[in-house]
């Protein structure tokens, strides 16, 4: 099995462990509300660690730094307040994660554009079975 699996299978099984907490959550709390206290605790534990370990975070170049806030702003201005109300709407987070992740397709069809990535009949298979799943589930 080659390592980036083996690092996806464990981002699924914490995916899927955070999608259950945040189906608790947004039924108890403002998507504003719950953003105030993460993004105070990642920010205090993201501090601390690098006060405890000493580490010196590199130096990011003039033309990233766009970058990085054109992402910050996507995530926590689009991305994270959708899922959060998703989850906060639906019944089964199970449902609303299988719609979410037509995002992989999404990212497949990008990657081959805007990349160059290998597109095979393979891909495409799993591709469609994916999106006839989102589909099946989605819509009742």
């Amino acid at each position: 099995m080659e390592t980036w699996v083996k690092y996806a299978l464990v981002a699924a099984v914490f995916l899927s462990i955070k999608n259950i907490i945040s189906k608790n959550l947004s039924g108890k709390y403002k998507y504003k509300d719950y953003l105030i206290y993460a993004i105070s605790f990642s920010f205090i534990g993201i501090w601390s660690y690098v006060f405890i370990t000493g580490y010196t975070p590199k130096k990011i170049e003039n033309s990233d730094i766009l970058m990085i806030l054109f992402r910050v702003a996507i995530v926590y201005a689009i991305i994270d307040p959708s899922i959060y109300n998703a989850y906060k709407n639906c019944t089964n987070p199970g449902e609303a994660s299988s719609i979410i992740n037509i995002e992989t397709i999404l990212t497949f069809g990008l990657s081959v554009i805007f990349l160059n990535a290998k597109c095979d009949f393979k891909s495409i298979g799993g591709i469609l079975l994916m999106l006839a799943g989102a589909i099946v589930v989605g819509y009742k």
